[in-house]
């Protein structure tokens, strides 16, 4: 073998031509010979530079190939390792041969862990000198010659070729690790320690890094910070020391932590059990872990909709927690329950992706729920805990009137005949001179339903009447429906509607659906329109015939929710829409209220008012400002109360037992007649 040493003389061996030799020459006699075989190991440890090279008894001096690094040298150390440093370029970055040595009678062998050797013989060695016969082949001819090297003690000129090596750890098992890697110190000085330095912030720099690893082991040449601070960025540098000096430092390295990516963990079949649901998942291995969250939402991750919300159920820091039992799901049809996991920088586990199971949807339905994913229209029951709906089952195209039970959280019964027409009016309960009944504008008829059982009975037709634009059952006995001309009163006789008196109203022609109509004290009715600068006052006889008395200072801004209402307790008209009671003796405005900015219900007795502060304007995110609260303000004190709700309301009443009642979504929505991804969520709960 050709043993590395050779690399040092290399540049000088173009100096010289081979010459032959005479056929009785013996080369390998000639290369042992002279051999000092005094030389001992102790005298040969150190560093040594080649100054010369003879061959052929023609001396040359080795040169220096670059300045700024001085010369090639070779290192015999303690430990029987042999080394050579062979400078590439004037960088000074440089090649190391490294073999293993032995000397033995002046004859110095070097092996590599091949088990190849060659040979060096020493003629001279002592404290300033070193010389030694190597062969070589110079001519490629098959034959070797022996040339002889002329070494001095050297003391290398220590350059920092380790601080720029200093760059982040792009392995992929260190992928989501801030990690460093760096070449080791080669030099010939006595290691002291690498030293790491972070700082931390949109500026960092080395001004406000602080040392936070130190190395005394030159061969250990990766950091990992396992613990750093939970910032945006951090910056990163290396100081190499040595015996004498600060050898070098490295440019700083800077990582932005939202570029680290978080670990998936797969959520296991969730369990139903009783009213709870019971997660569990696989521990997570994210070296910067900061928590788990469950979460729920209306909607699969990987699909995105209106009104889609994601709501936070629990946070749990404990890396070793991989269960957790939700005591209270959400009222919300069969939702989607799904796991993420953070880092401490912020990141964290996309909520989708292929090859993970992070979402499952659960097969759970709270009893209270109402089998509707939407209502268009309710009515209470004035003396038992029913409501009648109008709205749609999941799945279904048509609309059907629901009687639900609140106290015991059942439908009770379900009307026998669909929808058929969309109406903006809703649904009415009357106890009538036939009974009790529920009612529903179709178009031009009027269809009744038994109120207990639903059965439809039959429809009241008009011959007048195009289209209802609302209908009333008063307390004298009548009926009274508008259309967009006229007020009509009837008498009834079973399915027939006798005509008594029929008036015209305004004389601008509006919009259908927005005549409305109000009975107050005294026999009396309030119609309106919400485009009308004013309302009519009609006298009702008792006979059923209609008398304009003046026109009233009053916009009834009148729909499916209800907004005008009058309280008999106390004779007030309110008007939930603009915050205002108006007194129906003289209907001046006797009374605001600041609260609820969204009211929809009144005590019986006239002294509370019921509403919350959601905005069906607002717009349905995860952060809109909708609250789980209900409103009631006290009109005598002028004050307010919030009551922690379990659901968002959107219609608020006192029952029949003096109970504050709700109707509400789970979820946030617009209105009980919204529906989000066919989901139900509609509940009824009393506020206490």
């Amino acid at each position: 073998m050709k043993i590395k040493i050779h690399y040092l003389i290399f540049t000088s061996i173009f100096l010289f031509t081979s010459c032959s030799k005479e056929p009785e020459y013996d080369f390998y006699a000639d290369f042992y010979s002279n051999a000092n075989t005094s030389a001992t190991t102790n005298d040969l440890i150190g560093t040594w530079a080649i100054f010369n090279i003879e061959f052929d008894e023609n001396k040359s001096q080795v040169p220096i190939n670059y300045q700024e690094c001085g010369r090639d040298y070779l290192v015999f150390e303690e430990n029987g390792v042999y080394k050579e440093y062979l400078y590439q370029s004037n960088n000074c970055d440089f090649t190391l041969n490294t073999l293993s040595w032995e000397l033995n009678q002046g004859i110095i062998t070097l092996s590599n862990q091949q088990n190849e050797s060659d040979e060096a013989v020493i003629t001279k060695l002592n404290s300033n000198e070193l010389i030694f016969k190597s062969k070589f082949d110079i001519d490629d001819d098959g034959n070797l010659e022996i040339f002889k090297a002329y070494l001095k003690p050297y003391t290398p000129i220590e350059i920092d070729v380790v601080s720029e090596t200093f760059n982040r750890n792009l392995s992929p098992e260190y992928r989501n690790l801030i990690s460093y890697i760096w070449q080791p110190y080669q030099g010939n000085e006595e290691f002291v320690s690498y030293d790491i330095y972070r700082s931390s912030g949109a500026n960092c720099s080395k001004n406000n890094a602080v040392l936070i690893e130190t190395i005394t082991d030159s061969n250990i040449t990766i950091f990992t910070d396992l613990t750093p601070p939970a910032e945006e960025r951090l910056c990163y540098f290396l100081k190499v020391n040595i015996k004498s000096k600060t050898l070098g430092e490295s440019d700083i390295q800077s990582i932005d932590t939202y570029t680290l990516e978080a670990s998936y963990v797969n959520l296991e079949d969730p369990k139903v059990i009783n009213n709870t649901i019971h997660l569990n998942w696989e521990k997570s291995d994210m070296p910067y872990f900061s928590h788990y969250e469950i979460s729920y939402s209306n909607f699969p991750p990987n699909i995105t909709g209106y009104g889609q919300q994601i709501v936070s159920v629990v946070k749990i820091t404990n890396i070793n927690s991989t269960s957790f039992i939700d005591e209270n799901p959400p009222y919300l049809e069969n939702p989607f329950y799904k796991i993420n996991v953070y880092d401490i920088f912020g990141n964290k586990t996309y909520d989708y992706t292929e090859g993970y199971k992070t979402y499952l949807e659960v097969d759970f339905r709270r009893d209270e729920i109402i089998n509707l994913n939407n209502i268009q229209s309710y009515a209470n029951h004035q003396n038992k805990p029913i409501v009648y709906f109008l709205g749609a089952e999941s799945g279904s195209s048509y609309s059907y009137i629901h009687k639900y039970n609140y106290e015991t959280n059942t439908t009770e019964v379900i009307s026998d005949k669909p929808v058929n027409i969309s109406t903006e009016l809703p649904i009415e309960f009357f106890n009538t001179t036939y009974g009790e009944e529920v009612f529903l504008a179709q178009g031009s008829v009027l269809e009744v339903y038994d109120a207990n059982t639903l059965e439809f009975k039959y429809e009241l037709k008009f011959s007048q009447i195009y289209s209802i634009d609302d209908f009333l059952y008063t307390s004298s006995g009548f009926w009274f429906f508008t259309d967009g001309d006229y007020i009509f009163s009837f008498s009834r006789d079973n399915d027939k509607l006798i005509l008594i008196d029929k008036k015209l109203h305004f004389s601008a022609h509006q919009s259908g659906y927005n005549y409305s109509v109000v009975e107050i004290k005294n026999n009396q009715l309030l119609l309106g329109h919400k485009n009308e600068a004013y309302s009519i006052l009609y006298a009702i006889n008792t006979d059923g015939f209609l008398t304009q008395t003046k026109t009233i200072d009053i916009i009834i801004d009148q729909d499916r929710k209800r907004n005008m209402q009058f309280n008999i307790a106390e004779n007030f008209i309110i008007n939930y829409k603009k915050n205002k009671v108006y007194s129906s003796d003289n209907f001046s405005v006797t009374s605001t209220f600041p609260y609820p900015n969204f009211s929809s219900g009144i005590s019986k007795n006239g002294k509370e008012i019921y509403g919350s502060n959601n905005d069906e304007n607002w717009n349905i995110t995860d952060d809109s400002k909708h609250e789980k609260k209900a409103v009631v303000y006290n009109r005598e004190t002028q004050l307010f109360d919030y009551y922690i709700t379990k659901g968002y309301s959107h219609v608020i009443f006192e029952d029949f037992q003096g109970k504050i009642i709700s109707i509400s979504s789970g979820m946030k929505k617009e209105g009980l007649f919204r529906k989000i991804n066919n989901k139900e969520d509609l509940f009824i709960e009393v506020i206490e």
